[in-house]
Order: structure tokens, then C-alpha cells, then sequence
């Protein structure tokens, strides 16, 4: 009899428990939404001024513990009249009737209409093509905006050919949340990039000075030697105590040093400056010489983000549309709960009608301004909570692709809700971010988190070809692998089963970007942690392999070997690899290109600013003018589309035009800008097409951060091809399909250009 006790009481304790996890998820949920209705659509002024970051915290906060719709119902109309006091929310089977009196004031002649457009969801950035603006409400740009500072100085580097560096200065991050960083680069004489490292594996985040060190070789053609520091985002990093130093023959000699201690406090350094080596200077940043007071001695160098400043533009409408006052939404937002939000209002020059309640306006600000910033953190729950509030919101209202991704995001709200609850470091949650909007399928979507340190990878590279996952690359002569060996294994599971985990966070609209995107995140990991591998080697003996991640995937990427920017690969064929090469050099190649019979254009990547080039094969004007198309939103839940701002490059052919047969090289990596680039080359049939579909995700980048270091971009505009069908999802398709085999790889042959080659020497 105990014993039956005993279980019934389990059964209702894990009842109880499932129940009220469900309870908060609901909360949750309606809180999302009702946020999401209010801060984008409803016009008031005092919503239009609450900090919303803090609020979506302060919102997951005050809802958590509700324990009945009419908790929840008094929670929310508590959280919202300060900022939204026309806002209702009732019981889902209360019936409503919209009193528009409450909207109206006595005399309405010196009021104006209020409403919020949308065209596509702007940021405060003037230069972007999105925009948000409410009717008769000046407009709010940021004049600077802190996202890179950088300062430099450079050495000549032909003294020190094939010479070890060592580059070490004493560094603190003096204020956040930005991080600090020292970075080195040995260009060549064609202004290439041979090695390179800024640190991205190992930001500097410490308050406290301490020295920090960046080690490499200067190669055999090098020039130059760029050294110096940076911060990414807001916040000061201080740099002190700069050394340069060279291996000669076995001794090493400082060949450059600073300490600042001879230059003037307040201005500028003489010897770093925040344009050199770039010829780029960082806005939104102060770069100045500082000491401590009363100490002349001790002086250092900092680089400081500016506080970034709002100008107000004069009110104006984005387009003609926009709701009138009277319209009102009606939306189920979830815990058994409704919500009426009126779109517009009355307002004067300085206020909309009704005014919130002062008294109450002011202790929800207070509120706000009173969670501590060192809670605002990824290991915080309602941060998590706050965060997934503001993102999928975002995605909801805005995002242009809901037709292509074909997820249920509602319920993928909720998983993300529930995740907040298990998750626990801020690196879990960055991971639930992730798995929540890889549902988009956007290949531009990326979570990124500053305190993420999985950036190691072990000595190899792989990639999936012939179904089997492939060793392509060994990079490190002791690690007993082989171009070509198949990898069966990972970590005690199939290949296959590792790879499915890894593609749930990744965000990819065609296979062949998932798999690019893949093959680098299945590696990385944190320094030092291991990887166990099956292999098959090509006599099918199989064995176990153990592989430290050891090297940075940074290093990696600024080592890889450069290939020539144009050449000729055999009598009447030229190679441009329009990846790397400037069009500049093209246009001093043209005579070269103009006797040539095939031009072989490889854009297996992204383009190098040389989009002119597309002007050069034109044999007229380009006429398709709508295949960019921002949509412009007045009603939530992308309901009743105004229409969309269409946009286009309208390209003219430049003399001279070339005649050579065209061939370009594609594959899953060209992604946005290079698929504007190749839309030209399909649409107007300007060369044969030979490799693999392209990303299939085209349009500007709209990015945004959450509270805790969280940076997410995304696609905001809805891309076609020039003949107005689909894009997302499908990309560039290839005239000529070539699939890479193992054998090939065992034999380093590069098969896509083997295949152009085919076809170059058959026009001969």
C-alpha cells in the first residue's frame, strides 16, 4: 500500500511539473506575441521611446509564474498600459467590441494620424535600404554607429624575408561590451595577403593589462608588415609597450617598439594611426594618447568608441499607404488569451492620444533601469526568454521567406521557450538560437556570441562526395591521413549521424550551401579537445584515429595558398579568378582577354568588387528592373503586403566587349552578391554555366543584436531572378553539372575546371 502511495505521489509531482512547464511556456508565448503586435505596429509615443531590449526581460520576468488566463490577463494589461494604454487584452472567449471613442479626442482638428510603415524593418541606420517610420513623427537615424575601430602601423617587411615575427604589446579592455585585439598582416607586392591573424580565437576580454603576443613568418615575396589593434564593437581597449621582433639567425632583435610616452596626451598617435594599412578610417571611434593623472610617464594609446549620436530628419511618408485610425487588430496570442491593438492614433506635434498614465510610465522605466547589466547575460533565464521574445518577432513580421522555409514558427517559438528553461551557459543558448531560426532556411543567418571559443579544428579537411565523407586536405605531414581516405565514423557514431546533428543548426536554403557551411562547423570545437575517427583507406583496412583540435580556424583561412588572379591556362585561354582580383587588373588584362578565344571565370566564392566586368559581356542594356524588392508592411503578420520597393543595378554594356566564349565556374559557396553577379550571366545568357547550383540566398543583410553579446544577421528583401521566378531556395543552376568523385581528390585534380577546359578546347 505504501509502495502505491509512494508512486501516485511521483506520478502527480511529474503531472505537476509537466503541467507547469507548460504553463510558463504559454506565458512565454503570449508575452512574445503581444510584444511583437505593440512594438512594431501600435504608434503610440511612449511605446516608440520604452527600451524594448530590457523590457522583452522584464516582460518573460513579471509572466513567468502566472497560474490562470486571468493572472496572465491582469499581468500583461499591467505590463502594457504604461506604454500602450489603448491596448486590451481580454479572455479568448470574452466577446469584444472595438470602442474607437477612446482613440478620439474632443477636437480633432489639431491632430494628426499616427501609424507606423514598415519597409522592410529598419535599424536607425540611414544608409540602409530598410526602413521603419511612423506618419508624422520626425525620423531617427544614428549618426555613428561603433562596429570595428582599428589602428596600425607598418614596417617593411623586404629586410626580413623568410625571417620569424614576434609581435607582443601590453593590452586591456577597458571598457565592454566590445572585445580588444591585436592583429598582424604580411602583404605582398600585388597587395596580397600571405598571413594574416587578428586574434578572433582569442579576443581580449580581461580589464586588467597583460601582454599578449602574435607569432609568424614573413614569407619569400612579402612587402609590408601591418601591425596593431582593434575593438569590435562599443567600449575602449588600451595598448601599451609595442614590440616587434625578428628571429635573425637565431637571435632575436626588437626592430620596432612604442610606448607612447613621447607623445602628446589628447591627440592622435603619430606612429599608429586608425586609417594605416587599410586606407579605411574606423567612424564612430576616438583614437587618442591617454595617462593616468599626475603620471607623465605612464601613457598609452586608446581606441574608444564614440557615444552614437540620433538626428532627427523631418517626417515623411516611405509610401502613400498606411493605417488610419479606427484600424485595430484582433490576435490570439496564446495562455488562453486575446489582444486588441489599434494600428493608429491621434496625436499632436507632441504627443499621441491618450496619453499613458505619468505615474505608471515612470516606475516601469524605473524598473527597467534597475536590472543589473551583469544579469543581462546568456546564462540568465529570462535574458534567454527576452532574447527569443525580440528575434522571433523580428522573423515574423519581417522576414520576406516564410513561403521557402515551410516551418510552423509558431510552434518553433515554443521549442525555442522550452530550450530556454534547459539551457544553461551562454553558449547553450547561443546553440538554441541557432536551431531555432536554421528553420528560415537563409543562408545569410548566422548567431554569433562573443564568448564563444569553439574556433579549433583538428589538421584536416572534409567534405561529403560520392555519399561518403572525404579527407581533402591534410595539414599537418604527421597526421597519418591521406587525401581521398573516407571517414565512417565520428565521435563512436555513423558520419551520417553526426552530420544531422550538426546541420540542426545551421541555416541553408539549397543543399550545396548547408554542406559548404557543414564540413568547416562539424570541426571546430575548443582548443585542445579531441575527435575520434573511423577511417576507410582505399584497400578497405579500416583503424581508429584521435585528433587534437590544434589549429585555428582563423590561421587556416589566412594561410591558404593564392592562386593566381589571372593566367593563361593554355593558347587562347584565359583563367580570371574573379574571388581575389580587383577590376582594375581586369581592365589592364583587357587587351590580353580581347585576342583570347575562351575566358574562364571562376566564381566559386564571392566576387572582389568586380561586378563591372558583368558590363564588359552585355551586348545591351540591361533591362530587368525589379528582381530586388523590399516589402513595405503596415499590418502584422505580414498580412495585406503593401507591395514592395523594387530595385535593380540596370547595368550598360562598356566598351570594348569581349567576344571569347565565356565559362564560369560555380558551386553551393557563391552566395548573395555573387548571385547578383551570376543572375546577369544567366538571365541574359552571357557564358556556359559549369558546376554546382549556388546558395540560393540572395538580398542585403539586415542585422541585429540581443541583449547579453549576441549579434544575428539575417535576409530582409525578397530577391528573384531577373525574370521574376524563384530564387531562394533553387540559386544559379549550372548549364553543365560536375560532380567532384574521390578518385579525383585522391589525384588533386580540380574537375570543374578539368570540365571548363573540356569545353574551352572543343570551341578551338
Amino acid at each position: 500500500m505504501k509502495l502505491k502511495s509512494l508512486l501516485l505521489l511521483l506520478l502527480l509531482v511529474v503531472v505537476n511539473t509537466s503541467f507547469g512547464q507548460s504553463q510558463k511556456i504559454d506565458n512565454a508565448t503570449a508575452f512574445t506575441k503581444l510584444y511583437g503586435y505593440v512594438r512594431y505596429f501600435h504608434p503610440s509615443d511612449e511605446a516608440a521611446a520604452v527600451d524594448w531590449n530590457r523590457f522583452a526581460i522584464y516582460g518573460q520576468q513579471q509572466v513567468a509564474n502566472c497560474q490562470t488566463p486571468q493572472e496572465l490577463q491582469k499581468t500583461l494589461t499591467a505590463l502594457f498600459q504604461p506604454i500602450a494604454p489603448t491596448v486590451k487584452v481580454y479572455l479568448e472567449g470574452d466577446d469584444v467590441k472595438f470602442n474607437a471613442k477612446e482613440l478620439t479626442p474632443s477636437k480633432v482638428k489639431k491632430y494628426k494620424t499616427v501609424a507606423w510603415q514598415h519597409q522592410g524593418l529598419g535599424m536607425g541606420d540611414k544608409r540602409s535600404p530598410y526602413k521603419s517610420t511612423r506618419t508624422n513623427r520626425a525620423i531617427t537615424y544614428k549618426t555613428a554607429t561603433a562596429k570595428f575601430g582599428s589602428a596600425a602601423t607598418t614596417i617593411d617587411a623586404t629586410n626580413y624575408i623568410g625571417k620569424e615575427f614576434v609581435y607582443k604589446a601590453k593590452v586591456k579592455l577597458a571598457e565592454g561590451p566590445g572585445t580588444g585585439h591585436l592583429w598582424a598582416r604580411v602583404d605582398n607586392s600585388n597587395s596580397k595577403s600571405i598571413f594574416f591573424d587578428n586574434m578572433s580565437d582569442r579576443p581580449i576580454k580581461s580589464e586588467t593589462w597583460a601582454y599578449y603576443e602574435i607569432k609568424g613568418k614573413i614569407g619569400s615575396d612579402a612587402k609590408q608588415l601591418h601591425i596593431g589593434a582593434f575593438i569590435i564593437g562599443s567600449g575602449e581597449v588600451n595598448l601599451d609597450d609595442v614590440s616587434l621582433q625578428i628571429n635573425d639567425n637565431g637571435t632575436w632583435k626588437e626592430v620596432y617598439a612604442e610606448q607612447f610616452n613621447n607623445q602628446k596626451v589628447g591627440e592622435t598617435s603619430r606612429s599608429f594611426s586608425n586609417d594605416r594599412a587599410n586606407n579605411k578610417p574606423s567612424p564612430g571611434y576616438l583614437f587618442t594618447i591617454t595617462q593616468n593623472t599626475g603620471s607623465e610617464e605612464n601613457k598609452w594609446y586608446s581606441i574608444k568608441s564614440e557615444k552614437a549620436a540620433e538626428k532627427q530628419k523631418k517626417p515623411e511618408l516611405l509610401y502613400q499607404a498606411y493605417p488610419k485610425v479606427g484600424e485595430y487588430t484582433t490576435k490570439t496570442i496564446g495562455g488562453g488569451l486575446k489582444a486588441v491593438v489599434p494600428l493608429a492614433l491621434y496625436g499632436t506635434k507632441n504627443q499621441t492620444y491618450p496619453a499613458a498614465d505619468k505615474a505608471s510610465l515612470e516606475e516601469l522605466k524605473s524598473n527597467l533601469e534597475a536590472i543589473p547589466a551583469q544579469e543581462i547575460v546568456g546564462a540568465d533565464l529570462y535574458t534567454r526568454l527576452g532574447n527569443i521574445t525580440i528575434a522571433w518577432n523580428v522573423f515574423q513580421h519581417f522576414y520576406p521567406y516564410f513561403n521557402v522555409a515551410q516551418t510552423d514558427w509558431g510552434q518553433d517559438l515554443r521549442d525555442a521557450l522550452a530550450r530556454a528553461y534547459t539551457d544553461k551557459t551562454a553558449v547553450d543558448f547561443q546553440g538554441n538560437l541557432q536551431q531555432l531560426i536554421a528553420k528560415l532556411k537563409d543562408g545569410h543567418i548566422r548567431v554569433a556570441a562573443g564568448e564563444s571559443n569553439a574556433t579549433y579544428q583538428p589538421p584536416i579537411e572534409w567534405e561529403w562526395i560520392e555519399g561518403k565523407l572525404v579527407i581533402t586536405d591534410v595539414l599537418d605531414a604527421s597526421t597519418p591521413l591521406n587525401k581521398g581516405d573516407i571517414v565512417t565514423g565520428i565521435n563512436g557514431i555513423s558520419a551520417e549521424a553526426y552530420f544531422a546533428e550538426v546541420n540542426k543548426y545551421i541555416s541553408a536554403a539549397t543543399k550545396g550551401w548547408l554542406n559548404y557551411r557543414a564540413k568547416t562547423e562539424s570541426l571546430l570545437g575548443e582548443e585542445g579537445t579531441e575527435m575520434n575517427f573511423t577511417i576507410l583507406k582505399p584497400d578497405n583496412s579500416t583503424s581508429e584515429l584521435r585528433l587534437k583540435r590544434s589549429l585555428s580556424r582563423m590561421k587556416i583561412v589566412s594561410a591558404l595558398p593564392q592562386s593566381d588572379n589571372i593566367k593563361e591556362l593554355a593558347d587562347g585561354i584565359m583563367y580570371i579568378n574573379l574571388d581575389v582580383t580587383p577590376m582594375e587588373e581586369i581592365e589592364k588584362a583587357m587587351p590580353q582577354l580581347q585576342q583570347s578565344k575562351t575566358i574562364i571565370c571562376d566564381l566559386r566564392g564571392y566576387p572582389k568588387g568586380n561586378h563591372e566586368f558583368i558590363q564588359y559581356l552585355l551586348p545591351s542594356a540591361d533591362t530587368s528592373r525589379q528582381w530586388m524588392q523590399t516589402p513595405q508592411i503596415i499590418y502584422p503578420d505580414q498580412e495585406r503586403l503593401v507591395g514592395y520597393k523594387k530595385s535593380s543595378w540596370l547595368m550598360r554594356p562598356k566598351r570594348p566587349q569581349l567576344t571569347a566564349q565565356i565559362i564560369f565556374l560555380i558551386d553551393g559557396r557563391a552566395i548573395s552578391y555573387a548571385e547578383s553577379y551570376m543572375s546577369f550571366i544567366e538571365h541574359y545568357k552571357l557564358a556556359t554555366i559549369v558546376g554546382q547550383p549556388t546558395a540560393g540566398t540572395n538580398g542585403n543583410v539586415n542585422p541585429f543584436t540581443l541583449p547579453g553579446g549576441y549579434y544575428i544577421s539575417w535576409t530582409g528583401m525578397k530577391v528573384q531572378k531577373h525574370d521574376g521566378s524563384q530564387h531562394h531556395g533553387i540559386g544559379i543552376l549550372p548549364n553543365v553539372y560536375v560532380e567532384k568523385t574521390i578518385q579525383g581528390i585522391r589525384e588533386g585534380r580540380d574537375e570543374f575546371l578539368e570540365k571548363a577546359m573540356e569545353i574551352a578546347t572543343k570551341a578551338l
